[in-house]
Parts: structure tokens; C-alpha cells; sequence
């Protein structure tokens, strides 16, 4: 058992939560989070969703740069990251989100869904976060992909 575990897909105005279930087999997105205010602000608004959910660990996407060198945004995302930790009081781990919004769009498209719509509802940052959990499961799991495809929806 790996408990529950959240991903999250920092933006400047909507952040996209996924969670897995205790087990790591299925992942679900949760509702976009809107942010406005601070860091701060945003964390709490984001700790408050995954308190609910009772999280054991949470990642953090980390955009780079396609050399693999910290961006702006880079930045940004560790400040929140680190601010979400001291809200939730748990360690924050920061992953690798290179391609998890093409891989978001690549799905939305695939499922019929118009992008433009789909960013503003925060589709795209949701389906970003569980591209980027269940990247992360796939490499706890060594990479074997054992674990059962997540149920449609």
C-alpha cells in the first residue's frame, strides 16, 4: 500500500489536481482550482481540497526547459510547491512535467473536446495533473506498467 497520493499542475491562474487511490491503481482528476492572490493564498486553497482527500504525499509538476534547466516558471512552481507543503505539513516532491500538457490536449482532442473551451473550464490543467500522476506511478512501478488501465470518465 503507497497511500493516497495528489499531483498538481501549478499555473499562474488555475491549478490542476489529480489524486490515486490508496493502492496507486486508479487516478482521478479533481476540480480545477482558480487562483487569485498570493502563493500563499493559492496554496491554502489547494491544501484545503487535498486535506479532504487525505493525502499521504503530493508532487509538484515542474516545468523545465527542454535542456532540462529551471525556467521562470520553474520557479514559481517551487515556491508554490514549498508553500503547499508548510499548509499541508508534508513533504512536496517536484517532478519532471515535460509534455503532460501536450499529452492533456492529445487526450482532450482524442475525446472530442474543443481546447479553447476545454483550457477555460480548466480541463487541460486537470488532465494535466493526471497525466503527470500517473507518469509517476509508472515509475514507482519500475516502469512495468502492471498496474490496470484507470476506468473511463
Amino acid at each position: 500500500m503507497i497511500g493516497r497520493i495528489a499531483a498538481v499542475d501549478y499555473g499562474r491562474r488555475r491549478i490542476g489536481l489529480a489524486v490515486c487511490d490508496p493502492l496507486g491503481i486508479t487516478v482521478s482528476g479533481l476540480d480545477t482550482v482558480r487562483v487569485s492572490g498570493t502563493t500563499e493564498a493559492a496554496a491554502a486553497a489547494v491544501a484545503a481540497v487535498l486535506k479532504e482527500r487525505e493525502v499521504a504525499r503530493v508532487i509538484v509538476g515542474l516545468p523545465l526547459h527542454a535542456d532540462g534547466r529551471e525556467s521562470e516558471m520553474s520557479r514559481e512552481a517551487k515556491a508554490f510547491g514549498l508553500a503547499l507543503a508548510r499548509a499541508l505539513d508534508l513533504e512536496v516532491t517536484f517532478v519532471d512535467e515535460t509534455l503532460t500538457s501536450w499529452e492533456a490536449e492529445e487526450s482532450l482532442k482524442a475525446a472530442g473536446r474543443r481546447l479553447e473551451s476545454a483550457r477555460k473550464r480548466g480541463e487541460v490543467d486537470r488532465a494535466a495533473a493526471v497525466a503527470l500522476l500517473r507518469g509517476y506511478l509508472r515509475d514507482l512501478d519500475g516502469g512495468r506498467g502492471d498496474a490496470p488501465p484507470d476506468p473511463p470518465g
